[in-house]
């Protein structure tokens, strides 16, 4: 059924394992990660991403982008499908322990766990991220072009993972509900996203630009909480696997200071980068008259509350 994973070698991805995963999927096993996965994701109020077109066809991997030593949501991968080049973002299994513990009791009973997966599982943030620019016609535009999700029979994705020296795409793996599940029905969740390689350095023009881009994500109520260095290629945003995206529970359970607070740290962490990189610019991100086109929210827990 699967080849064995070398390093530029054609993969196949077998339909009838995802089919699988998919027709024998049940609503228990939404916290293990990639069941169910049709039409749009996440299947919840707000914005969605579509299906990867080309998710039935050959896979081959032609090298590991993202960063060994860095301990990230996910393993990006240059993979070849239908004779183009991407960027696949395989992501690691969703463990929803410290955002539950976030929770006091009565306020996870108010939002449930359906809703705090579709809003804080990395694959999902970068669903309705992405989902949101494409409604916004700015998909490629602010960010990198996104093609879809698409998913991955956890058999591929362990030979991947010898191949690639990569072991830790769950954590806790003893105790991990994906061992409960039987072998069809493991798969992975992926985004398919333009392969940018041009890693250009920061200048004046590109900060200018970046900020501007930043801006306009946020003008979609996309709020990345993740700007770094590493989170850009070509001067383009490339991981929103952190972002919080509107309507997202926790803007509505806070007040209006704890919210401007939150939505703030992507302007903080935007001046530290360009602060970090030594570029000569007067671009600040972060400014009072930004601050004031806020628009106001009033009251505080008034809709997730009993």
């Amino acid at each position: 059924m699967l080849n064995t994973a070398k390093e530029g070698t054609t993969i196949l991805i077998d339909s009838s394992a995802s089919d699988a995963v998919q027709d024998g999927a049940h609503a228990a096993d939404a916290d293990v990660a990639s069941v169910e996965l049709r039409g749009l994701q996440p299947r919840c109020d707000g914005p969605k991403l579509h299906p990867f077109a080309h998710r039935r066809a050959k896979i081959k991997f032609v090298k590991r982008l993202s960063d060994p030593d860095h301990e990230g949501q996910g393993h990006v991968f240059q993979v070849n499908i239908a004779r183009k080049t991407y960027a696949l973002k395989i992501f690691n299994f969703y463990d929803d322990e410290s955002d539950v513990e976030d929770l006091v009791g009565p306020d996870l009973d108010a939002i449930g766990l359906d809703l705090l997966h579709a809003h804080s599982d990395p694959f999902y943030n970068e669903c309705r991220a992405f989902g949101k620019l494409i409604e916004s016609n700015l998909n490629g535009r602010v960010a990198v072009r996104c093609h879809g999700y698409t998913t991955i029979p956890a058999e591929l994705v362990h030979q991947i993972g010898h191949t690639f020296q990569v072991d830790d795409w769950i954590k806790d793996a003893e105790e991990h509900l994906y061992y409960q599940l039987p072998l069809h029905r493991q798969v992975f969740r992926a985004t398919v996203k333009d392969l940018i390689q041009d890693d250009v350095p920061l200048t004046h023009m590109r900060v200018k630009r970046m900020r501007r881009d930043l801006l306009r994500i946020r003008e979609q109520g996309v709020y990345p909480m993740d700007i770094k260095a590493s989170n850009y290629r070509g001067a383009l945003l490339v991981d929103l696997s952190s972002a919080r995206t509107e309507p997202h529970f926790s803007f509505d359970m806070c007040s209006w200071w704890d919210y401007e607070r939150t939505i703030d740290e992507d302007l903080v962490q935007f001046d530290k980068m360009v602060k970090e990189a030594g570029v000569k610019t007067s671009v600040i991100a972060f400014t009072k008259s930004y601050r004031s086109k806020l628009r106001p929210r009033d009251g505080v827990r008034k809709k997730y509350t009993k």
